[in-house]
This record gives C-alpha cells, structure tokens and sequence, in this order.
C-alpha cells in the first residue's frame, strides 16, 4: 500500500490525544507509513517504520503496529484486534513486539497478563503515561520501550513451538523425516519423554510440508480428541476436517461424503457409517489430487486399550486395520507419523487376542535430547535478543545439569536470566552463576521433573522401577533386571536417560537424577499418608501451607500458601488420580490468559505422592453474598460483571467466527494453523453459580474448572451442581449453552437478591421483571430461556447484545 503523507498527518491531527502519541512516537524514531481506525475513532492503529537506530536497537527492519483504544475501560479485544491485524499484514509487520496504548491506568498489566498467551510481544502503555515521554516529559520512550520489551523472558516458552524462529535443533532430523514421509516409504513412530519436543518438531514438520506442496498433510492431537470423544468416529471425522482446515484448494472438491459436512461431531446421523466415509473421502482425494496424502497423530499411545483408563478398546485395532488398508490400497501415495511417550502399543503382535495392525509396520524411533551444541544455540540465540552473553563453562554445565532436554534447557536459562536486574546493557552469564541456580531449580522447578516423568510413573510402572534404581546407584540389581527386561530398558536408553545399561552409572540428566533421589528419601523419612487436611508450615515443593481454605470439596482440597519469595497463592490439593491423566487438562487450561478467568500457574507430584495446582490467590467475597435482598448488586454492577464474564466465556468457549474467518483463507499460516485447531476446541465450565465467581477489586474472577470438560464431549454423567443446567436438556454433548444457561441463572440471583434453590426459577423470573430494568431484565430472561432456540447461540452473542444495550462501560 503506498504511503499518503497528508492522510496519515490529517488523520493523526484529527484529535489531541493523537497529536501527543504522535510526537511521543516520532521523537523516538519511529515514522508513520500507515493508519486506520474503527468504531467511529474508538480504535485506531498505525505501522511504524524504524529508523536506522532503532532498527539495530530491537533486531528488525520490518514494521512495528501501534495499537490505540480510546475507551475509559481495558478491553480484552484490544489485543485480539492488534494480533488479527498482524496475520493479516504477514510478513510486513514485526511479529516480534507490538505496542498498545489505553486510558486504563493498569494498561501495562493488563497487556502482560491477557498479551502473555500470543507469541508477540505485546508492550502497553497508558494515555497519561505517554505524556512523561520526550518532547511532552523528561523520559525516554524508546528507553521505556526497550526496557519492558527485555523484561520479557523469552526462555519461558511452556506450548509447542510453531514459529520457525523460535524452533532450535533437530533440523536435519526434520528433513530427513520430510524425504521418507513424502515418498510413503515408510512410517514413522516417534517417541520421547514428555516435553522433549515433538509436538514442536511435529508443528515444523508439519509447516515444511505443506509449504513445499507436495502433499496434504493432517494433524490430530489425541490428547485432545480422547478429551473430547474418545472414539474411532471422532479421530477420523478430526482427521478429515484437519485436511480441509490446512488445504484450501480440498474445500471445493465435489462429492466428499463425510469431510466439511458437518459442524460438529455430534450432528453425524449415525456414527456406523463413518468408516465406510471416510474411506470412501480418502480415495476421493488419493483419485483427484497428485500429491501425497500425509497424516500425523499426537499422543498415540492415548489411543492403545493397555494404557491406564483408556476408553478405546477394539477401536484402535478398528482403526488401524483401515489405515494401513488405505495404504496399500494407495501404496507410496501415503504417509502416516505418529508421536507419543512410550511405544509399547507397536512393539506388541497382538492386542486383546486380535494382531496387532502397526506391529513392525512403523520404523519406531526416539527423539533424544538436545547436544550440546543444540543447548548452546538455544542459550545463546535467545540470551542474545535479551542482551544475555553464555560463557562456555556456563553452557557445558548446563547441557550436563539438563541433559539437554529442551524443557529443562529453557526453565533453566529463565532461571539465570531472574538473576539480573531489568536494567540496560549487556549481561554476562559465568559459571558460578549457574552453580547457584541448582538448588533453587531443584525446589521451584520440581514440579517440571515430575511432569517429566509422570507418565512413566503413573503408566509403565518398569520403566520407572529401573529409572529409580539408576538414580539412587543401585547397578547391581539395576543390570540385572536390565538383562530381564531389555525392552524396557531400551526405552529409557532411547529417551536418552541413560546409556547401555553395562556401562552406565547414573542418568544422563542430572537435575532428574537429583530429583528422584529426594523424592526416595522423602518417602524413606514421611508420609502424608491419606491426611484429610494439611498443617499450617507443610511444603508441598517449593511451597508453604498457611492455611486452609473453604470446605473440602469432592475433589481436593484448597490451601493458601506461600512462595519462596513469599508470594502468595491458592494450591489445590486433589485426593487420587493420576498426574499424567490430570496434565492433559492443565496444559492446556494453563493457556488461558484472561484477566476474569483464575490462572493455573503450575502443577505438580510432591515427593508423597500428592498431586497439586496452584492458582492466583483471589481476595474477595464470592458472588453468593449478593444473592440476598439486601445485599444485591446494582443493576451497573451487574452489567459491568456480566460483561467481563461474558469477554471470558469467549476466550474459554470454542471460536466458531473465527474458525470460518481462517478457513476462507487462501494460504495458512503455522501459527493460524494452532489458532484453528484452538477456536474449534475450547471448554465448557458447566458449574458457573454464585460460589464460583469471586468479586475482587479488578472485577469478577470465574474459578474452580474440576468439572470442565472439552466443549463437545459427550455426556457421560449428569455432573453439575442442581438445578443449574438448562431446562431443556442436553444435546448428547457440553456444549456451550450449559455455561451460558448458568451464567444467566447466577446473574439473576444477583441482581433480584434471591437464592436459587432448584425449584425457584419461575419465581426469580418474576422478581426480574418487576425489580430490574427492561434492557438488564431482557437480557437475562433471554440467556434463561425454557428453550434452547430462545437463547444466545454463543457467548460473543451475549456479549454484542450487552454491548449494544449497554454502549457506555460503567464508570
């Protein structure tokens, strides 16, 4: 687009706060080469071109978007807009950082804590803080703006990888894999421990592929699917709209039976027929199209019946059966990866009595940990863009603590980096600095390690017997069983924990080893046994118990604890379950940055067997005290609640607009391939009341997501509190109109100041009719509706209607 200097200067003169930001902007070394605004000026945003200067200062020639929102109140889409506008200026704008400027005062927080969950750096400054800036104050915003830029750990990466620049390491296995995945000569099984890298190898491999246009290529994470629906019709239906999300150019193919057909798993007639449709697609596609067809499976071993809780049975036997039928229907027309921990399922000849379809029918291999040159150019590469210089002693002490895993490599190098102050100029890392960080590590980062090993302990129960044997240095009995069970053995050799088992001492990360250790002797010398509640001053890793909070729940139980920097936070302590299973949810939980959501920040296995989640720490009453006629909320605080809940629901909720927004366009790029796979798949609450939102000073906060289940899973049990889910049933799945319902159900007790009991709720409707105003009362008896038809469709419905009824945010 070429440059209109009069437009963008008229544009810019158009309001004093414009002007400001202008000069502000200017002095610091940026010019304007574009602008645009919506909703009538309230929103505008500019590119910014650096000069030369500024261009070495920040490590980029391309342009930089400023984003400015002229509302009183910080909006979430604030920052959703500056990324949308972002994907859709590739690759002119920088996607390294991004700034934003609002009238809220907390505009740097609120950036940094709703901005976290993009991999752009979003920086924000408020309006009045812009005026301390040169030529309007004494301080320097390039300055500023380099200072909070820096302030960003760039180590601390805890999802898949899916911008190339970010990915480290592993390039020619990439390439390899590429060559004999294309030419369908044969397929590959790749495993490694949890947090190793393959989802992230898996995502460039995935980019490679399809940019070079050889092939179509699928991806189906079954940590998901399982979540959703763990059933044979589900994976391929997933497998068949991964296809269509990733290739356009599929979308307009005529007689596809079963890809692109349906919204929803759940509105597929009979799911009897779905094989037959989905071989029937897959020829379709192999007959009319000259590339190859390459389909990829995360978390494979979620799909074998032998791993613990699994709920497919016959289906992968099923499954199996038809895709390797296809191939050799199709022979080197087909690729298929698989990923996943353990690859027990394909080392077997049968399952249940029936063969085994993958047995010696994929090329199983291991993704081992980084080298040490891999470690070093992780360090150093992003150490460099945070002004971060590694000695050597530094890096090889490293890539020994760590053993070169890249979860370990990055947590450890965020720890060196807390080391230094948020100041100016370069920072040398030497190597007593990294000694001083083991400790430490040890303490705060346990709950890392036992992530890393959790699904070894909680699922292969000899693998992990011989990994502690290793590491409390009992070879003796360790060569021993090693000679016994040389299968298993050679799994931890191919995770690279350890070498051949005659010559190895000890494992090949150190950190682990140490852990493991601690974790014997602790449950050598205590116990917490099945204690019902926890003293005030127990630790539960690198945290101190205070005090319990609230009533036990069926669940866990809730305690306030503190931090080693005494810090305070809110840990759930769960009665059973297994670690392995309970991360599948957290991962991707932890993902959700909303500033009217609780953030998970960690979770855990103490050394006795306890398994933890540590949330904010929320200050607050819960919605419930307003449900009684005196305490009752005003009718402005209702609306100003409900808007932010309903901004939250959006984020939590599966993204249907967004999802046809990306699949309409014509190239996709990596990242927007992770965003489909995201909108299309988000969860249901399905426990919103009272209780469940805590009133803070920074507006309401929905907790307690223990009953949350991927949005359309199927329903298997009724679970909900009483009386709260909708009147007209359920659709045979969670959907998003449950948390919706409940939404509406939890508001109305607080604005008439009447408790439901279960039985009420045409009494409450009543009361809103005659106490509350027609838009606040509308809008409730709309989200509570008798039928379904009746209701908002979605949460971004609810909240356009709030919007549209409510323009002016409460002041």
């Amino acid at each position: 687009m070429a440059k209109n200097v009069r437009l963008i200067n008229e544009f810019l003169a158009r309001t004093s706060s414009r002007s400001q930001i202008a000069e502000v902007v200017r002095r610091a070394g940026f010019e304007f080469e574009w602008v645009r605004e919506e909703d009538n000026g309230k929103w505008w945003c500019c590119y910014l071109k650096p000069n030369l200067r500024v261009s070495r200062t920040f490590g980029t020639v391309r342009e930089i978007l400023l984003s400015v929102s002229e509302y009183e109140n910080f909006q979430a889409r604030t920052i959703l807009r500056a990324q949308r506008v972002i994907e859709g200026a590739r690759p002119r704008l920088s996607e390294d950082f991004s700034i934003v400027i609002t009238k809220s005062p907390e505009t740097a927080r609120h950036v940094e804590e709703f901005g976290g969950s993009f991999d752009t750096s979003f920086i924000g400054f408020s309006s009045a803080e812009i005026m301390k800036y040169r030529p309007h104050g004494q301080n320097s915003f390039l300055d500023a703006l380099q200072g909070r830029l820096y302030s960003r750990d760039l180590y601390d990466h805890h999802s898949a990888i899916t911008k190339s620049n970010d990915f480290f390491g592993r390039k020619a296995k990439v390439a390899d894999l590429a060559t004999r995945l294309r030419s369908g000569s044969r397929h590959v099984g790749l495993f490694g421990l949890r947090k190793i890298g393959k989802t992230s190898l898996l995502y460039r491999l995935r980019s490679i592929l399809r940019n070079d246009g050889s092939s179509f290529v699928a991806h189906v994470d079954i940590e998901r699917a399982d979540a959703v629906n763990p059933s044979a019709g589900y994976l391929l239906w997933s497998l068949g709209e991964s296809l269509l999300d990733s290739h356009k150019s599929l979308r307009s193919l005529k007689r596809l039976k079963l890809f692109g057909r349906y919204n929803l798993f759940s509105e597929i007639p009979t799911s009897a027929s779905i094989y037959e449709l989905f071989h029937h697609d897959i020829k379709l596609i192999l007959s009319t199209m000259s590339r190859s067809l390459i389909l990829m499976f995360d978390e494979v071993e979620l799909m074998s019946p032998t791993t613990k809780g699994s709920s497919w049975g016959e289906s992968f036997v099923r499954v199996w059966r038809l895709l390797r039928g296809i191939d050799q229907e199709n022979p080197g027309r087909i690729g298929y990866l698989v990923t996943g921990t353990n690859p027990h399922c394909f080392e077997v000849n049968d399952i249940d009595g029936r063969e085994n379809p993958v047995y010696n029918y994929f090329s199983v291999e291991y993704l081992k940990p980084f080298t040490r040159e891999d470690t070093a150019e992780v360090l150093e590469a992003l150490g460099k863009r945070m002004r971060m210089v590694w000695d050597d002693a530094a890096i090889n002490f490293t890539f020994s603590a760590t053993g070169g895993h890249p979860a370990l490599v990055r947590t450890f190098g965020s720890a060196a980096r807390r080391i230094f102050p948020n100041a100016g100029g370069e920072r040398r890392v030497t190597l007593d600095m990294v000694r001083e960080i083991v400790p430490v590590f040890l303490v705060e980062r346990s709950s890392l390690l036992s992530q890393i090993v959790a699904v070894l302990e909680d699922q292969y129960d000899n693998e992990y017997y011989l990994l502690q044997l290793l590491a409390k240095g009992e070879l003796g009995e360790f060569r021993e069983l090693a000679a016994a069970f040389p299968e298993d053995t050679a799994h931890l050799n191919g995770y690279g924990l350890c070498g051949q088992p005659a010559h190895c001492s000890g494992l090949d990360i150190e950190l682990l080893q140490t852990f493991l250790q601690a974790r014997t002797a602790s449950k050598r010398d205590r116990s917490y046994g099945n204690q019902n509640l926890l003293s005030p001053g127990t630790t539960l890793d690198e945290y101190e118990i205070t005090t319990s909070i609230g009533n036990s729940g069926g669940f866990a139980r809730v305690y306030s604890v503190l931090d080693r920097n005494r810090r305070k936070y809110a840990v759930k302590v769960f009665k059973n379950g297994l670690l392995s299973a309970l991360q599948r949810e957290l991962d991707a939980l932890q993902q959700i940055s909303h500033p009217n959501v609780v953030k998970i920040h960690n979770f855990g296995r103490t050394s006795e067997g306890l398994i933890y989640m540590v949330m904010d720490y929320l200050e607050g009453p819960t919605l419930k005290r307003y449900c009684t006629v005196s305490g009752r909320a005003a009718e402005k605080e209702v609306i100003s609640w409900l808007r932010q809940l309903l901004s939250a629901l959006i984020e939590i909720h599966p993204n249907a607009e967004r999802v046809t927004q990306l699949r309409k366009l014509t190239d996709i790029s990596p990242e927007q391939l992770a965003e489909l796979a995201e909108a299309r798949h988000g969860f249901v609450h399905r426990d919103i009341k009272p209780e469940n939102i805590v009133i803070t000073s920074e507006g309401p906060i929905l907790i307690d997501f223990n009953i949350s289940v991927r949005a359309s899973a199927p329903v298997e049990t009724m679970s909900a509190t009483f009386g709260y889910l909708p009147p007209d049933g359920l659709p045979g799945a969670w959907v998003e109109d449950v948390d919706l319902y409940q939404l509406g159900l939890t508001f109305l007790q607080a604005s008439v100041g009447v408790e439901y009991t279960g039985e009420n709720i045409t009494d409450i409707r009543t009361l809103a009719h005659e106490r509350l105003t027609p838009g606040l009362s509308s809008l409730l008896l709309k989200m509570t509706s008798i039928d379904r038809k009746d209701r908002f469709p979605s949460a971004r419905e609810a909240y356009r209607q709030v919007v549209s009824a409510f323009p002016a945010p409460p002041q």
